[in-house]
């Protein structure tokens, strides 16, 4: 078995205790075969090849998907949230309402979990419901489930609280009687505090005179029972003393304690926060001796929103101490007018709340919404609007302000977060100390014996017996099971009406006080106007709706610090993240996520989760969890100057100027009032200037977010756990600060452990300036040169970077060029940069690895010889040979009179073709490529601005002529891909047919067996619903096939692209349109097809990132990634650079493309695709059906499109009806509507006679795929000798 397949994680012969500031990595190892008795049985019984699943268009593929419709997960979140509140009577109804309305549904979605956390709220409600809950507990068992230990724990509970000691006891004989759980089983529920626990004894006191001797043994179990768990409950965890011991042994523990590190203007009345005084505390190594860094980092994930209400009263307090009676309170005008606000919305929220109780009648909306408000406190409620709508500033295209919807489903999704971090608090000793057990033996490397990993991985299933549903279409799936209740994913709809009606309320009560005049008297008031307005504006020709910021909260929000809306859950973590067991479980400790980034894709989530279930994903999430393993620390030097910079108020690198004042308007022209078109060359200026100064705006916040998300990990090492999007591309989970952010989140961080540089770290370092610089199209000799030549503006840039030359400053990454120069200051100052210990990543870039892929699969030798897969003496740079070949078109053009081409004689720049080069693999459409190349031409000074569109459209042309006659193989292949993703996407199960009528059984059809439908119930009268007819002419309706592959790794990967089915949600501000996940849609074909072929090159370059990252690991290294950018430490890079080299020709040694055609082919056997064919005497020409006539001719044109054929940009051009429905689909609104219309219009008989009438049959016929183009004579192997492969 080849090693794509067959990962092998062997023992690791180190054990290692947890260590504080320097953890070392968990050792994983891949092998060619399993050799180890964990995975021997994998051998005796092999699985089938691929995860293959039924096509949504049967009804089959909800059985195997069992995904929860959304009005049963509507009415569960529901459920969930009266259990929860305390409202049980109501609860009881929903339960009764449910079983009786969807018995089918509730068979199929309900479990033990469910119902005992259903009894759990009789149990725990204010007045114990001890008779209720023994009723619903004899119920169980005709709704066919069987009680555990955990339900009769839970009615015992019930009737102990109740007074009830004798009906406890007899709960218990009753389950030793009934079924083979112990009085042991009970004690260790879940569903028992410590405190239920000691109840338990008061059976023992009140049972004494019991001569029975079936009660006398059972008091004897129970005596025993409860004595150890309330012994275990107080007994220590050795480990977390073991990792204390060596907390003090670590490198950095001989560093500054506490910095005394200045603040970011104008912040100087209020001290240290609450959240740096807890992150404080570990950077005191005495300190941390007495405390758990697991401890404190669940702390911090689940201390949430009442933080920042405790720091806004802690500062009111304190001020009131220092005698400040004044109504700032010394506070900053933000936090001053924060706590107004949160002042006024508790009371409103209050009221809200007291409305939804005597809701009476039809009030439908609070009844829903209702019990979700009471399940946290008015004030947390209150604090999460507040900073989520802050946090959402600038987001989502909209300049000072947010789209509704997504204001409403952040809001009432950070809600639900702060409603499951509540939840997690409740653990008890005993799951959490198992949960910490599992976490130090992937700090300490244990975890990747495939044995342990394995146990522990079956015994998180056994833990989460609700992993089987699939609750949510993003792969969010609630809370971990450490408290073994149940905690559902909010759907959409819940989270857009929870939102709505706290951002209605807020947006009311939040005010701002501004300075104005009296009209009448002229004196100056404080007049207070709203911070926020609910309006609409037009995106993309689309009339969308946005919550404002006032302009006066704008500049507030420019100028001060924002770490009060950094909430915990969103930043670094200070231990390693948990590990990936399975694909949902892994990251930060407390939140239950998914390993992949996925949005409205239910049938993704049922791949992913299939594969993960059959365990072959070991290869993947061993790569996550290398990545999040690397330590990182803030780089103080760059910090320091990152600070100074923002103090200046100036523009320096990354950082916008500050702006106090709007820039005046430029002049209108004289003729202004009487020429139209000057008058909008002057319109269109003011409205460039006032959107520059809103993205400055917007930057100056950005950068705001990161400098305080470093302050806070000043001292600490931190780490970024990873998961990945639908193609595999690994990404960090906190947004605000990491590696894959911009040039200056690259310069803020280091890697916390340090290695001598060595003779070759030390040229590495060199070279690697040289590089961040702008200087790497040069030999490797010419590099480190040039860093030995600007050793003098080196020194000049650290010791004075903002008083000197400034040097540094006009490096290509400026941020990461200083930090570099930092480094090579420090190695060359130290007398011996050899000994010198280095903790600066150093980068390993492809060439333009999109086209590496290609070059590799087509044995491209030219294309492979562009790109550094061939070796040679310098590295060849592939944006400067089609700017070359494009200079040539062009002056040869030029010389033939065309005016275009004069103008760009000589102006054509590596610079002005690099990012369409770079995209046009991955993609890009003429469109987006002629975007890229006005924003390139708009920076240059010497092209007339009124002629930069026509020359952008005239470049992109010759740029994809340049890169067809360059790439031929690579073309041959994309066009491949792109075809036969076509015909998929037009293809139907040839069940789906069968069951529909439209084809005859054949002889050998069998059946499938399937799950027995619900009888379906006589329908209410009313209006008619027509269902267009599904057959060869019109197949679209069916047409639900979606492109899968397998990685080399094994992972499933599902494209997304479906035509857009929306739900109408009415909120308190306004209806907003949710992605319905239930609805069974038909694909976006077009979609489909042109993005198969960057989607699957995003899947091998992710797949050679993760091979590359577990052998990295394998041989000691520190590994990060960006993407196709690999950094490591500069003593490592010559070892890296070999593992970037083997893994690729590892990778390209497997038949990948042989793979995938067979893979298609197993796949979509017994798949028919519609085509028609012209009934006439002549020969019968095969078609596309009429309905797709023009799509189909699309196809074909696109399929040549990236590489060459000049023709089809000038029809993509006339096409704007395909880019509208693209953004249509982006943004959800899509013509389907209209579509549908003019399909059932196709069917109508005209009256009138028509001569000449074709006729056309229209049939069924298997789906075929081309055969695969012949692969050219580059040997993979030469990139063993390719120094320039990766540099």
């Amino acid at each position: 078995m080849s090693l794509p397949l067959a990962r092998q994680l062997a023992a690791s012969t180190r054990q290692r205790a947890l260590l504080l500031r320097h953890s070392p990595r968990p050792h994983y190892f891949l092998s060619k075969r399993y050799v180890n008795a964990a995975t021997a049985t994998a051998e005796e019984h092999v699985p089938p090849a691929h995860v293959i699943l039924p096509n949504p268009a049967l009804q089959a593929f909800r059985h195997n998907a069992r995904v929860m419709p959304s009005s049963i997960a509507e009415q569960f979140a529901i459920l969930n949230a009266c259990i929860r509140s305390g409202d049980m009577a109501r609860a009881e109804r929903i339960m009764k309402e449910l079983h009786r309305t969807k018995t089918d549904e509730m068979k199929t979605f309900t479990d033990l979990h469910i119902y005992n956390t259903f009894l759990n709220g009789f149990a725990e409600a204010p007045q114990p419901m001890a008779q209720e809950c023994l009723n619903w507990l004899d119920n169980m068992r005709a709704f066919g489930l069987s009680p555990d230990a955990n339900s009769y724990a839970i009615v015992a509970k019930a009737y102990l609280k109740s007074g009830g000691y004798t009906s406890a006891r007899a709960i218990l004989q009753e389950m030793q009687a009934e079924t083979s759980s112990t009085v042991q089983d009970v004690i260790k529920s879940n569903f028992l505090s410590e405190y239920d626990v000691s109840m338990f004894r008061k059976i023992i006191n009140e049972s004494r005179d019991s001569k029975s001797s079936e009660v006398q043994k059972l008091l004897s179990e129970l005596d025993v029972a409860t004595k150890d768990a309330l012994e275990e409950a107080n007994m220590p965890v050795e480990s977390i003393a073991a990792a204390a011991e060596v907390s003090t042994t670590t490198d950095t523990a001989a560093e500054p304690i506490v910095d005394n590190v200045p603040e970011a203007r104008p912040t100087k009345a209020v001290g240290v926060t609450f959240l740096r005084e807890q992150l404080q505390a570990l950077q005191d190594p005495h300190a941390a001796l007495k405390m758990d860094p697991y401890e404190l980092q669940m702390g911090l994930e689940q201390q949430g929103y009442d933080v920042a209400m405790q720091r806004l009263i802690h500062m009111k307090e304190s001020s009131r101490e220092r005698g400040d009676t004044l109504a700032a309170m010394n506070l900053t005008p933000l936090k001053n007018i924060m706590w107004e606000w949160h002042q006024r919305t508790v009371p409103l929220i209050q009221e809200e709340i007291e409305r939804c109780d005597t809701a009476k009648g039809r009030s439908t909306e609070r009844k829903t919404y209702g019990p979700f408000l009471k399940l946290l406190k008015p004030e947390t409620l209150s604090m999460i609007t507040m900073l989520e709508l802050l946090r959402l500033h600038n987001s989502s295209g909209i300049a000072d302000g947010m789209k509704t919807a997504r204001a409403v489903i952040d809001v009432g999704k950070a809600v639900e977060m702060e409603y499951n971090a509540v939840q997690i608090k409740k653990a008890s000793a005993k799951r959490a100390a198992k949960n910490q057990e599992v976490h130090n033996l992937f700090a300490n490397g244990k975890l990747f014996n495939m044995a342990v990993r394995r146990a522990h991985a079956d015994l998180l299933k056994r833990q989460n017996a609700l992993g089987e549903l699939v609750e949510s279409s993003e792969g969010d799936t609630g809370i971990t099971a450490e408290t073994g209740e149940w905690t559902p994913v909010w759907p959409s709809t819940i989270r857009a009406k929870v939102g709505s009606v706290l951002a209605s309320i807020f947006i009311d009560a939040a005010k701002i006080p501004v300075p104005s005049f009296n009209p009448e008297t002229g004196e100056k008031i404080i007049e207070e106007i709203p911070a926020f307005f609910h309006t609409y504006q037009y995106v993309k020709g689309k009339r969308v709706g946005i919550i404002k910021f006032s302009e006066p909260l704008t500049k507030l929000l420019s100028k001060e610090p924002v770490r009060d809306t950094l909430h915990p859950r969103l930043l670094p973590m200070i231990v390693h993240p948990r590990p990936w067991l399975s694909y949902n479980s892994g990251g930060y400790l407390s939140a239950k996520s998914s390993c992949m980034r996925i949005k409205d894709s239910p049938e993704q989530l049922v791949y992913l989760h299939k594969a993960s279930e059959q365990d072959r994903l070991n290869a993947v999430l061993a790569g996550l969890d290398v990545l999040g393993s690397t330590q990182w620390r803030v780089n103080k030097n760059v910090f320091n100057v990152v600070l100074e910079a923002w103090n200046t108020e100036q523009e320096i690198a990354d950082i916008p100027p500050a702006i106090h004042e709007p820039a005046p308007l430029p002049e209108k022209p004289e003729n202004y009032d009487t020429d139209p078109k000057a008058k909008f060359l002057w319109v269109n200026q003011v409205k460039q200037q006032q959107t520059d100064e809103k993205n400055r705006h917007s930057l100056r916040c950005d950068v705001n977010y990161k400098v305080e998300t470093a302050r806070a990990f000043l001292n600490l090492p931190m780490f970024f756990p990873h998961n990945m999007d639908f193609r595999g591309r690994a990404y960090p989970i906190p947004p605000t600060l990491n590696h894959l952010g911009n040039d200056l989140c690259r310069g803020l961080l280091t890697f916390n452990e340090a290695k001598p540089l060595g003779e070759r770290g030390w040229r590495w370092l060199k070279i690697h300036l040289a590089n961040l610089y702008g200087y790497d199209k040069h030999s490797f000799s010419e590099r480190e040169q040039f860093t030995l030549e600007n050793l003098p503006n080196i020194l000049d840039s650290v010791d004075n970077p903002l008083t000197g030359s400034r040097w540094w400053l006009e490096a290509e990454a400026p941020w990461q060029c200083l930090a570099a120069c930092y480094e090579v200051a420090a190695a060359h100052r130290s007398g011996n940069p050899e000994k010198f210990m280095s903790r600066i990543p150093v980068h390993q870039d492809g060439t333009c690895n999109g086209l590496q892929h290609y070059a590799a699969l087509g044995g491209d030798l030219a294309g492979a010889q562009a790109v550094n897969l061939a070796p040679g003496d310098r590295p060849a740079d592939v944006y400067t040979g089609v700017a070359e070949m494009v200079n040539k078109i062009v002056e040869k053009e030029a010389e033939e009179g065309d005016e275009y081409a004069k103008i760009l004689v000589g102006k054509i720049s590596r610079k002005v073709v690099k990012q369409t080069v770079m995209t046009n693999v991955y993609g890009v459409t003429f469109i987006g490529a002629r975007q890229q190349i006005i924003n390139r031409l708009k920076e240059r000074d010497d092209i007339p601005p009124e002629m930069v569109y026509v020359l952008a459209g005239y470049l992109a042309k010759k740029v994809f002529a340049s890169l067809g006659e360059m790439f031929n193989g690579a073309r041959k292949i994309q066009d491949w891909l792109t075809d036969s993703a076509r015909r998929i996407a037009k293809s139907v199960p040839e069940e789906a047919l069968i069951e529909a009528g439209i084809i005859e059984k054949p002889a050998s059809w069998v059946a499938p067996e399937e799950p027995e439908e619900p009888k379906s119930k006589p329908k209410k009268k009313g209006r008619a619903v027509s269902k267009k007819a599904f057959s060869a002419r019109n197949p679209s309706s069916n047409q639900m096939t979606s492109v899968i592959w397998t990685t080399p790794l094994g992972l499933p990967i599902v494209q997304p692209y479906r035509r857009s089915g929306k739900k109408q949600v009415s909120t308190l501000l306004q209806t907003v349109f949710i992605e319905d996940p239930e609805a069974s849609r038909p694909v976006n074909a077009l979609k489909q097809s042109t993005a198969f072929p960057p989607n699957f090159i995003h899947s091998l370059d992710a797949t050679h990132m993760l091979m590359s990252a577990v052998a990295c690991h394998e041989k000691g290294m520190t590994f990060a990634s960006v993407h196709d950018s690999y950094w490591t430490h500069a003593c490592d890079v010559d070892d890296m650079n070999k593992v970037i080299r083997d893994q690729f020709i590892e990778l390209h040694s497997q038949p990948i493309m042989e793979n995938l055609i067979e893979e298609f082919r197993e796949r979509y056997k017994h798949y028919k695709v519609p085509v028609t064919k012209e009934v006439s005497a002549s020969k019968s020409k095969k078609k596309s059906t009429a309905a797709v006539v023009d799509e189909e001719e699309a196809h074909e044109k696109l399929e040549a499109f990236g590489f060459a054929d000049p023709s089809v940009v000038d029809d993509e051009l006339t096409q704007v009806k395909e880019e509208k429905n693209a953004m249509d689909a982006l943004f959800g609104l899509d013509d389907q509507e209209e579509s549908l219309e003019l399909d059932e219009v196709e069917d109508v008989e005209k009256p009138e006679k028509r001569k000449n009438v074709r006729k056309y049959d229209y049939t069924w016929e298997d789906l075929t795929l081309l055969p695969l183009p012949e692969k050219g004579e580059f040997d993979i192997n030469q990139v063993k000798e390719s120094d320039y492969f990766f540099h």
